[in-house]
């Protein structure tokens, strides 16, 4: 009868370290994933920045003849060449601003894998408390 609690005693014992084992291998499992889309993410918006860098250099240097052109036709129109540019350069400014507050609210709108990292928090914590 005493082989007998001895050999259950090694059997939960062994099926305890196995448990821990699992427990670790998923929790790896899980830190690897999140690692992956961290990744992913930081490639999506360096990708966005470049893209965004591009499309304003571009439109900068495409637009320029033309907007001194409109500033210089609106000075002549108010007798004031300095007038002109400086309102063409006001609405620059102004479009220019409402592009840039559209590109950091589409970066804002990106989750930074929150599920993974949630269940990974939730997988530690229960380490810890449980085994």
């Amino acid at each position: 009868m005493t082989v007998r609690q001895s050999e259950g005693s090694a059997s939960l014992l062994d099926l305890a370290t196995r448990l821990v084992a699992d427990l670790r291998r998923l929790f790896e499992q899980r830190l690897e994933l999140l690692k992956a889309e961290l990744t992913l993410e930081a490639t999506r918006v360096a990708r966005a920045v470049g893209v965004l860098m591009a499309g304003a250099i571009g439109t900068v240097l495409g637009a320029l003849f033309l907007l001194v052109a409109l500033g210089l036709w609106i000075g002549n129109l108010i007798d004031s060449t300095p007038g002109g540019l400086a309102i063409v350069g006001a609405g620059l400014t102004v479009t220019g601003l409402v592009a840039g507050l559209l590109a950091i609210k589409r970066l804002e709108r990106r989750r930074l894998a929150r599920a993974t990292a949630s269940e990974l928090r939730r997988d530690a914590e229960w380490i810890r408390n449980g085994a």
